[in-house]
């Protein structure tokens, strides 16, 4: 199965970040300081801040009973595992590729690998390898051009889940433990995404 299948509807629609001492805005963290800063400023923020769900992310929360911590693992989990995927598909709309175009260049991509080769793949068949819904394509694809219209674009993996990340820290009431919610989510979407 293709990972991006699973990946949670993503918004755009709010980039509020805070300002570090020196009154800069804090669009991308590059010290551990700066990380903190961001970490708990978000903690107040998003248990605060009433963020709007969109009709995808309300249809997304409702297919199953989701609690706010299974909110936070799976937008980090997925979207850690499928980046790579998710940075080929981004790919494919600047070259304003349809889904069949994406999915016949893949299938040339399948075609080419060697038979000995195929068999290092978990998948057995072209269909099972790309699997890439083309309803899902056309999501991402809105998402994406929802992201390219933004004025500057703003370096945390938050970002894009942050009405379901609201959604989530608006149930805990405890700051510490929303404070813990976030550092795992960042943490977690680091790891997946390194591999």
């Amino acid at each position: 199965m293709n990972l991006l299948n699973t990946l949670p509807p993503r918004s755009f629609a709010d980039q509020t970040v805070p300002a570090r001492t020196d009154g800069t805005p804090l669009r991308s963290c590059h010290s551990p300081g700066d990380y903190e800063l961001y970490v708990n400023w978000l903690a107040d923020y998003l248990h605060t801040t009433s963020l709007p769900l969109t009709p995808a992310q309300e249809t997304w929360l409702q297919q199953t009973n989701r609690t706010p911590d299974k909110v936070v693992f799976e937008c980090s989990d997925t979207f850690g595992y499928a980046l790579y995927e998710l940075q080929e598909v981004e790919q494919a709309f600047e070259k304003g590729e349809s889904w069949a175009q994406h999915r016949d260049r893949a299938r040339a991509f399948w075609d080419a690998i060697p038979d000995h080769e195929r068999s290092s793949y978990a998948e057995s068949t072209f269909e099972e390898w790309f699997a890439l819904d083309e309803t899902v394509f056309g999501r991402l694809r809105r998402e994406w051009q929802e992201e390219q219209a933004l004025p500057q674009p703003v370096d945390h993996a938050d970002i894009p889940f942050r009405p379901l990340l609201a959604w989530a820290l608006h149930q805990i009431p405890d700051r510490d433990e929303r404070v813990r919610q976030l550092d795992w989510f960042f943490r977690n979407f680091s790891d997946n995404a390194s591999k």
